[in-house]
């Protein structure tokens, strides 16, 4: 059972990483567009990808509770 549990701790881990990797990513497009011009589809663009970094912070967020809970299961199995 518990090597089962590690290798979702490290599936969820990578996901974590992932999920972090393309909400920076996100951000740092949605900051780039408001440095032009500002134009209506700039700044409708870069509402969406504020909204989509809001939206992966929060999956992080869920991700990283989700693999204390299983490394907490994991302490309490041993």
């Amino acid at each position: 059972m518990a090597d089962k549990d590690t290798e979702q701790i490290k599936f969820e881990t990578e996901l974590l990483k992932l999920a972090t990797l393309v909400a920076a990513a996100a951000g740092g497009g949605s900051v780039s567009l408001l440095l032009g011009d500002p134009t209506l589809l700039r700044l409708s663009l870069a509402g969406v990808g504020f909204f989509i970094t809001l939206v992966l912070a929060v999956t992080v967020w869920r991700f990283e509770r989700r693999i204390r809970r299983l490394i907490a299961q994991i302490r309490e199995a041993l």
